[in-house]
């Protein structure tokens, strides 16, 4: 058998070569795919196989966050829609034909000879082998929109601790008020079985009767409503947590404790200038639409085809090229760089709206916030003393015998209303604190949760330093 040329070897070998080893691998795309392994950890099972550690019976914010973030499917789909965009790389970076053989003889009186049987290596012949920079800009686009769906999970982990903490505060909330609104009725009681007494002796009049009693009524229904919301508000904290509605949390026994802010109004501001996951992800996309522009410039380039045949006694090979020039789709062509360029725009601009609706709605929070502890400084170093001191001295005078017992009574719930209007603000200013921190993207974790979660401790880790890198 002869041998062929070495000419014809070395063409053979870059054609095969050009059909098997073709997916372009961009810079970046191994740490991305590590970063989601490792985040996905608590997702390697399936979710009925899962080992959660259990709820404790009387479970705190930090408790319910930190199995929220183990079991909230919203948050799960985020993630797997990301390890999905990572997927995508090698896709968009792979050569899209494959390698066809074809064995090819021509038969003399029923039989065939080794020099009339070809054997052909060539790409399919219904798809061009593209042009290497456009595998390699693909495959650029794909990390970068692989990096906004990491940040869209990373979103939705702190969306999903502004729900939490929201829903406890309404849980907590409502059962102080309950607790407040059980003490009212109690004094109205009291007022109650008062008037009625004085109505009998003629100190007081039939119509003060009838309105204690109206009030002792109202009281009575207002407590039944805060207490019919009590399932409502625990079923809204076991859908985050992905637990039946009617499993069993604990009715706090006060309202959480107001956390401090550190930062002032402009650092809280250039926070999440600098780290919004949404406005980081829009960032990402925006990177993805300048390549696809580059992608879409690409295709001016032609594409070609590549095939190689020898005849099995080796003495004749043949090589065969074949460029697919674009002339006739350039109109095509013109309209898909433009419309690379429209979506480059429209997500620019969707960036600045968000970031400018960011910063006003972060100035509404920071306001409310900041009016919150004004309010509630005022009510607890000023108010409530002076009110409960007010109902000491309408105690010792009642007992003295130079006040009433209404007068008494009046200044006792004087003081309820005051502890109802503190924790109603109090709960307020925790749920504005909660929102400013899932726009800037702080305290994921839960203050004391960080042994709990040592076995992921990726799930809730800061903003990977290669992407603070990445931005720079």
């Amino acid at each position: 058998m002869n041998n062929p040329t070495p000419l014809f070897r070395v063409l053979a070998i870059f054609a095969l070569t050009a059909l098997t080893a073709c997916t372009s691998h961009p810079p970046g795309e191994r740490e991305e795919r590590q970063s989601a392994i490792t985040a996905g950890k608590p997702y390697e099972q399936p979710a009925d196989k899962r080992d959660i550690p259990p709820l404790p019976d009387h479970p705190t914010p930090d408790d319910l966050l930190r199995y929220a973030l183990l079991t909230n499917a919203d948050v799960e789909r985020q993630y797997w829609q990301w390890r999905a965009a990572i997927e995508q790389i090698p896709i968009d970076g792979t050569q899209p034909t494959g390698l066809a053989l074809t064995l090819s003889t021509t038969l003399n009186n029923g039989a065939f000879a080794l020099d009339r049987t070809i054997v052909m290596a060539a790409n399919d012949p219904m798809t061009d082998i593209a042009f290497p920079a456009k595998l390699s800009t693909a495959a650029r686009r794909s990390l970068e929109n692989a990096r906004a769906a990491g940040l869209r999970f990373r979103k939705a982990q702190f969306e999903l601790r502004r729900k939490v903490l929201t829903a406890y505060d309404d849980y907590a909330l409502t059962a102080e008020l309950i607790r407040l609104g059980e003490k009212n009725i109690q004094l109205l009681q009291i007022t109650a079985t008062t008037t009625e007494s004085l109505n009998r002796s003629g100190l007081s009049a039939q119509q003060d009767v009838l309105k204690s009693h109206n009030e002792l009524d109202l009281a009575g229904n207002d407590l039944g409503h805060l207490r019919s919301q009590l399932p409502i508000h625990r079923a809204a904290l076991n859908a985050l947590l992905n637990r039946p509605p009617d499993a069993v949390i604990a009715i706090p026994d006060s309202l959480p404790p107001n956390r401090p802010v550190a930062n002032s109004d402009q650092e809280i501001l250039d926070l999440a200038a600098k780290q919004n996951p949404e406005l980081l992800s829009l960032s990402d996309e925006i990177r993805a639409k300048h390549e696809d522009i580059h992608l879409a410039k690409l295709q001016y380039y032609p594409d070609f085809d590549l095939a190689a045949s020898t005849d099995l006694q080796g003495i004749t090979q043949t090589l065969l090229g074949e460029f697919t020039i674009p002339i006739v789709r350039y109109e095509a062509l013109r309209a898909a760089v433009a419309q690379a360029e429209a979506n480059l725009r429209a997500t620019e601009a969707t960036r600045r709206q968000t970031s400018s609706d960011l910063t006003a709605q972060l100035i509404d929070d920071i306001a409310t916030l900041r009016d919150a502890d004004r309010q509630l400084d005022l009510l607890e170093q000023t108010i409530l003393p002076r009110a409960a001191e007010i109902v000491t001295l309408s105690r010792t005078a009642y007992q003295t015998g130079s006040s009433s017992l209404l007068d008494f009574l009046d200044a006792q719930r004087s003081l309820i209303d005051l502890q109802r209007l503190t924790a109603t603000l109090q709960i307020a200013r925790d749920k504005r604190l909660a929102e400013i921190e899932s726009i800037d993207a702080r305290n994921l974790e839960a203050p004391n949760a960080q042994q709990a979660l040592m076995r992921y401790p990726r799930l809730v880790s800061s903003i990977p330093p290669s992407y603070q890198k990445r931005r720079r």
